[in-house]
């Protein structure tokens, strides 16, 4: 179980004792429990415990709630570990056993949950229930029912969207748009970097241009520190929003030091697509990890049939700033000094020393010398491919292989003529050997421009709120959309019939594969892409060794942080 599961069951449990202890006189305060259930999920969110800490987390009187803590101690529950030399003063952590316990503990909890619900398998495995999404109320969701109350024709209602599926499909049913939201909708798309250059001249402006506004998800942090979007979490609590139905990823990516200022709408994972018949073909197993992709490679290119081994991303500026980015995370390491957090690194926080870059690493030089070799087996094109280009030289059969956002899988997914269309399997990153599972996430969230008034901001999240429900996503992927931020829609039987896509996706949340880290949204995260565009691509050009393009990347990216007094 993934820890953002594991904290959903917490949050349950400790809810479900609340109604016996609090609301009703059927129970009376569990001193032990309260101990456990805090240090366990200050464990999970990487944070520290004291006793004092512990101590109030009881709710009883401060000697008896010492005494417990003291039982835990001695039955190897919780240890102690020294934070001075005097030992003096200590921290606390479950031990093994704890976690072990709690995990059991939380199996059968979702086991029992699950099969109220209808989702045991029988065999022991819960393979299509994630613990919190209320996809367990309900298999098939209907099509979307207009807004009781519309949101008015006074004026048009505008939305800054990409030229990604999910906008191209709003612009294209604008007429029924407006029919389900009963008011003028306009809808505006742009290229990436300019969506990001409109954002920011939309926040200069005396008055906001745009009610909602798309942000690629590393880009919040910059959009949140420079006060152009607007937090929800007040928001939220007042509307009592029910955020679980989300993947975890995703609604974490919408969020920055630890506060929300978005809501998922067009989420999207980075898998490597893989010609499932071209493999067959060569007897090749479908690659687990970065040598087999490269090994893959070298046997698929047929240059004389007008196949390459792979294509891939390297086009000059963000895309190859972003392919590099992605394959340093198959290598285990982000670009900047990021906190562990179990297996993973931790976003709560990333201020001070966790902004220094990372790039004169073994792992980094790994990553790099990975993406020349398979640069000789690749498409022909391939430093001058974006995204667009990627796809669609892989959808017209001149590739065996591609890293793809799974969004754009609908070119060939979707297309019968392609080449590609039925014969691909979409795997995971293969990660380097021995290394962990990591796919990153992208796509876009939804947010609120700062500085809207009050009619225009209530106005705004009522159309937040509309635009992710779970119908609405259904209805994006009707028209054509392969992506689901929700739960709930993925397991819509009608949705899953459209791709293998949203299950393969949906199950690399619950293992925990899908994560964020990899392109960290700090504030200065467009300035790291243009270092790495520069230098990565004069790297892959063969204007610039290894190790000279990392040490200027590394120099580079040092002086901006120190200019920006980061530390």
């Amino acid at each position: 179980m993934t820890r953002d599961e594991l904290l959903r069951i917490l949050s349950f449990a400790e809810a479900t004792r609340e109604i016996a202890e609090k609301r009703a006189p059927l129970a009376t305060t569990d001193p032990r429990w309260n101990i456990i259930g805090y240090v366990m999920r200050r464990h999970l969110q990487g944070k520290m415990v004291t006793a004092t800490s512990a101590a109030m987390a009881a709710e009883v009187p401060y000697g008896t709630a010492l005494r417990r803590i003291g039982d835990l101690i001695d039955e190897g529950m919780l240890h102690k570990r020294p934070r001075s030399k005097s030992g003096k003063s200590f921290s606390l952590h479950p031990t093994r056993r704890l976690i072990e316990e709690f995990e059991s503990y939380a199996i059968q909890m979702k086991a029992l949950v699950g099969g109220t619900f209808g989702f045991n398998t029988g065999d022991g495995e819960l393979g299509d229930f994630y613990f919190g999404g209320y996809y367990m109320a309900s298999r098939i969701l209907a099509y979307p029912s207009p807004m009781r109350q519309g949101i008015g024709y006074g004026r048009p209602f505008r939305i800054l969207g990409s030229m990604d599926p999910t906008f191209r499909t709003l612009a294209a049913q604008a007429q029924a748009l407006e029919e389900l939201c009963g008011g003028a909708v306009e809808i505006e798309t742009l290229p990436l970097d300019a969506l990001h250059a409109e954002i920011m001249e939309n926040a200069a402006r005396p008055v906001s241009r745009y009610d909602l506004v798309a942000a690629d998800l590393p880009w919040l942090g910059e959009l949140a520190e420079a006060r152009v979007i607007s937090a929800l979490d007040e928001t939220i609590a007042a509307a009592r929003y029910n955020t679980s139905d989300f993947h975890g990823a995703a609604l974490r990516g919408c969020g920055w030091t630890g506060r929300i200022y978005g809501l998922p709408i067009q989420p999207t994972v980075e898998l490597l697509f893989c010609r499932e018949d071209l493999f067959a073909e060569s007897g090749l197993d479908i690659p687990r990890t970065t040598e087999e992709v490269l090994r893959a490679a070298r046997v698929l290119d047929r240059a004389a049939l007008n196949l390459s081994g792979i294509v891939m991303n390297f086009g000059r500026g963000t895309p190859v700033a972003h392919t590099f980015l992605q394959t340093l995370a198959d290598f285990g390491q982000p670009v900047i000094d990021l906190a562990r957090l179990g297996e993973d690194y931790d976003l709560s926080r990333i201020e001070g020393e966790r902004l220094r870059p990372r790039l004169d690493t073994q792992a980094a030089r790994m990553a790099a010398e990975f993406l020349l070799e398979l640069a000789e087996f690749s498409h022909p094109e391939s430093l001058s491919c974006d995204w667009d280009k990627r796809i669609a030289l892989f959808s017209g059969g001149h590739a065996a292989m591609t890293y793809g956002w799974s969004i754009r899988a609908s070119a060939f997914e979707l297309n019968p003529r392609s080449p590609a269309h039925g014969n691909v399997r979409f795997v995971p990153h293969p990660p380097a050997p021995g290394g962990r599972t990591v796919s990153p996430i992208g796509g876009f969230a939804l947010s609120i421009p700062a500085g809207l008034d009050d009619d225009r901001r209530r106005v705004a999240w009522k159309m937040l709120e509309y635009l992710t429900r779970p119908e609405l996503m259904k209805w994006y992927v009707q028209n054509g959309n392969l992506t689901s931020a929700r739960f709930s829609t993925s397991a819509d039987p009608e949705v899953r019939a459209r791709s293998g896509l949203f299950a393969a996706v949906d199950a690399m949340e619950r293992r925990g594969e899908v994560q964020i880290w990899p392109r960290p949204p700090v504030p200065e995260f467009s300035a790291i892409l243009g270092i790495l565009a520069d230098e990565i691509h004069a790297m892959l050009r063969g204007d610039a060794p290894v190790v000279d393009a990392l040490a200027a990347s590394q120099a580079r990216i040092d002086t901006l942080m120190r200019e920006n007094g980061r530390y």
